[in-house]
């Protein structure tokens, strides 16, 4: 069941010459190429239907990007597996991607939700931590980052399975448990992300979630 704060993707219309952009920043491995005009995740988006994965992180130069063996923490079993973890989706991506320093925890979420006529369209939420009584804005606790993008050979895609809140649904993450080579790589900025992004108490959030797992993202409303 779909709530009200899950988002979904802008819709865009692309320029019709967008394809021959996106092929040639492809080949020349440079994202540059795709014009000004267009959304950097339109072209990520775009990726993502030839077949390509894609990993956000802050971190720049991750070549070869290694398992990270440490526990997440999820109620479901695939969520905590040890390896590479990459998504079929640009906007979550992104997320990960645009996490700043200045944020102490992250709330995220992309995932189809089973209706009577079949899987929805994506959707999405995004919160950052902050300390109790901060008073800034969301966009100070993000920063540019960068999104890899990878291969599928080697990756695991997350099953569907029945969420007690949201019934049954399909998150786009993958996982591969051996070190992968990205394809090439892709600045993103906060100002390059089109959804809704909230601010929510750490501490708060934290006490909520140990005793109720399955309560994302444990708002009040």
């Amino acid at each position: 069941m779909k709530r009200p704060w899950m988002h979904e993707a802008p819709f865009i219309d692309l320029p019709v010459d967008s394809l021959d952009h996106f092929q040639m920043a492809l080949l020349a491995r440079d994202a540059g190429r795709i014009g000004a005009d267009i959304p950097v995740w339109a072209f990520l988006q775009w990726l993502v239907g030839q077949g390509y994965l894609l990993h956000g992180s802050q971190q720049a130069g991750l070549d070869l990007l290694q398992p990270s063996g440490k526990a997440y923490g999820q109620p479901d079993d695939f969520s905590n597996r040890a390896g590479v973890y990459a998504a079929s989706d640009a906007l979550w991506a992104m997320m990960y991607a645009l996490r700043g320093p200045a944020a102490k925890g992250q709330m995220d979420m992309c995932l189809r939700v089973k209706t009577r006529d079949g899987w929805s369209s994506p959707c999405y939420y995004y919160a950052l931590g902050a300390a109790a009584g901060w008073t800034g804005l969301p966009k100070d606790l993000m920063a540019p980052g960068w999104v890899y993008v990878l291969g599928q050979e080697g990756f695991e895609r997350s099953p569907p399975y029945r969420h007690p809140q949201f019934g049954w649904v399909q998150e786009l993450h993958w996982v591969r448990p051996a070190p992968v080579t990205s394809v090439m790589r892709v600045a993103v900025a906060p100002q390059d992300f089109p959804l809704p992004v909230e601010v929510y108490d750490v501490a708060r959030i934290r006490a909520r979630s140990a005793s109720d797992p399955w309560g994302f993202p444990w708002r009040d409303d």
